[in-house]
């Protein structure tokens, strides 16, 4: 007798019954789109479930990892990278501390038409603020979950997201097919944007700090404009967690990291609009054990 181990299982039931869905006179789309997969752990499991649901399917898993839990650089991470993707594009963010309780599944659609697909939890706050709110979907789970997993309350990136988010991105469902319509808004971050107070910007630390280190804040390049800054003049900074002072110290504001010499710290506009803190050719985050998420916060004046 031959058994299956319980994955095996799972790709089985997703071949038998990912084709039908006839709900919220979804139809069907003929057309296959990206399908870009976030989360704060290994999450090939995943990507397994969405090349279940279609093998011709192109899958693209972002790296580095988002940190644990943090939903601050969720949100900074899919506004940074769905920037350059193409129309139907479907993102699925899995940062979900609060898997399993009453917060919403859902799919949004931006006004580009990107399709994003996670817990509101407010991991949608950058894709929302960045891109526009076109429409938000609940994710109807009698229909866009693995059959058979209802009795799995602690994985609904397997069961619910990845699995959604590849029937979508393959045309077995429509938008429409995803579940019932919501109010055109999802929960946003108190943090998705610093200030400008009488000479000082303050902000949030944002993500950034995976391999290269390079820190980013949500104080973007127009907010910074408010303090006039020019290339070359020095900034104190100062790093908190929990109101606790992590790092301070000066550094200049430059064009690129080869601006200042090696080793150096350096302030500067990083690709997606950011500000951010480096040190050329190190790693400004593992150096001084800066983190990203909720309590990390960030002041900086001009000399």
């Amino acid at each position: 007798m031959k058994y299956f181990t319980p994955i095996a299982v799972t790709a089985i039931l997703i071949a038998i019954f990912a084709t039908g869905d006839t709900a919220y006179g979804a139809g069907k789309n003929t057309d296959k789109n990206a399908l870009v997969i976030q989360a704060d752990f290994p999450g090939l499991v995943m990507t397994g479930v969405a090349y279940s649901v279609s093998k011709e399917l192109e899958i693209f898993n972002v790296r580095p990892l988002i940190p644990m839990y943090d939903i601050v650089s969720a949100s900074a991470s899919l506004a940074y990278n769905a920037q350059t993707w193409p129309a139907g594009t479907v993102f699925v963010s899995v940062v979900d501390p609060g898997v399993g309780t009453s917060r919403k599944s859902v799919v949004l659609k931006t006004k580009n038409d990107l399709y994003f697909v996670s817990p509101d939890n407010g991991s949608l706050s950058g894709p929302a603020a960045s891109y526009g709110i076109d429409a938000v979907r609940e994710i109807d789970e009698k229909i866009n979950r693995i059959p058979g997993s209802d009795w799995s309350h602690t994985f609904h990136g397997r069961d619910v997201y990845s699995y959604t988010g590849a029937r979508l991105a393959a045309g077995v469902i429509s938008f429409a097919g995803v579940g019932p319509l919501l109010e055109p808004k999802v929960i946003m971050l108190e943090s998705s944007v610093g200030r400008f107070e009488y000479g000082v910007l303050y902000g949030n630390v944002t993500g950034g700090t995976g391999r290269l280190g390079n820190i980013s804040f949500n104080i973007n390049r127009h907010l910074f404009e408010e303090i006039t800054p020019a290339f070359g003049e020095v900034y104190d900074v100062i790093i908190r967690n929990n109101g606790k002072i992590v790092w301070q110290g000066s550094m200049p504001y430059a064009k690129s990291f080869g601006d200042v010499p090696l080793g150096e710290n350096l302030l500067f506009i990083n690709s997606s609009g950011e500000l951010s803190i480096a040190i050329n050719q190190g790693n400004f985050a593992h150096t001084f054990n800066i983190e990203s998420g909720e309590g990390w916060t960030i002041e900086i004046e001009k000399q």
